[in-house]
């Protein structure tokens, strides 16, 4: 039998190695791999996701996340807001990385509810654009492959706490971004997955989301834990899903940290999203 001394000890090694683990996560990020297929699409692409990075660094100027960015071969990079932090901290980095992106790839952005906190939001917004960023908001735009890309921009009463949630609507969604194309692969950029349900019955083939980082922690069968609105296991936390309506949403687990600054099973996540035209639908 352990004495309680014993189990003392144990419990405080365990306690001590899921510390560090938490704090070894966020600097080793991994590709997640999806695919989706739409009649709608007229050639194959393939596109990287990046969210949430939050002005943190993967290696000596992003060179980690660059060097995996370039290892996937994509077509151009969807960005779904939060690279930078509402203070404003580590925004040169953030423009510099968004700048380099620039010189490879057709660049498209749309912020989320940090880029338009920050104190100096149009000034970081003048120079993507001057770099050639598509910075989307409540726009569209038209790119290779028969597709149109939104970019939502959503007020920041839409991010409140989950006990001040509003109820969001389609056409609330059209009032933003107009009358979904019908005629084109919809790619919407939405950084807040909790109105993923809207995104689809608007008509989107495609919402690509961040928001939550993953749920901070990350449990088996249950999945994250907590996300930013406070709301215990929320339903949208990571990975790709589909609705009855037609349409499919996925939502990364982001790059960066925030508030909390531990991951625990949740490593940072860049992600590759490949478009096949297949006749199979979405």
């Amino acid at each position: 039998m352990f004495s309680l001394y014993g189990i003392a000890v144990v419990l405080v090694v365990v306690f001590f190695l899921f510390l560090v683990m938490g704090m070894i996560y966020p600097h080793m990020p991994v590709t997640e791999e999806y695919e989706i297929c739409s009649s709608h699409l007229s050639a194959n692409r393939r596109f990287v996701l990046l969210t949430d990075l939050h002005g943190c660094l993967h290696g000596k100027k992003n060179s980690k996340l660059l060097h995996m960015i370039e290892k996937a071969q994509p077509d151009f990079i969807c960005i779904a807001g939060d690279m930078t932090v509402k203070n404003g901290h580590h925004t040169d980095e953030m423009t510099e990385l968004v700048q380099q992106l620039c010189q490879t790839y057709p660049v498209y952005y749309s912020p989320g509810n940090h880029e338009k906190k920050m104190p100096a939001a149009d000034a970081y917004k003048e120079k993507l654009k001057e770099a050639g960023v598509h910075y989307l908001e409540n726009e569209r735009v038209f790119a290779e492959g028969n597709i149109v890309i939104y970019g939502l921009d959503l007020p920041e009463q839409w991010y409140h706490k989950f006990w001040q949630r509003r109820e969001m609507k389609a056409e609330h969604l059209e009032q933003l971004l107009g009358v979904c194309r019908k005629d084109c692969f919809t790619l919407l950029l939405a950084h807040n997955p909790e109105y993923a349900e809207q995104y689809a019955a608007w008509g989107a083939d495609l919402a690509v989301s961040g928001h939550v980082h993953g749920g901070i922690m990350r449990l088996p069968l249950l999945g994250g834990v907590i996300a930013p609105s406070l709301r215990l296991f929320p339903e949208f936390d990571a990975g790709l899903y589909s609705f009855r309506e037609g349409g499919a949403m996925i939502v990364s687990r982001g790059l960066g940290l925030h508030h909390i600054k531990l991951r625990f099973f949740n490593r940072p996540e860049v992600s590759v999203i490949n478009l096949s035209c297949q006749k199979t639908g979405i």
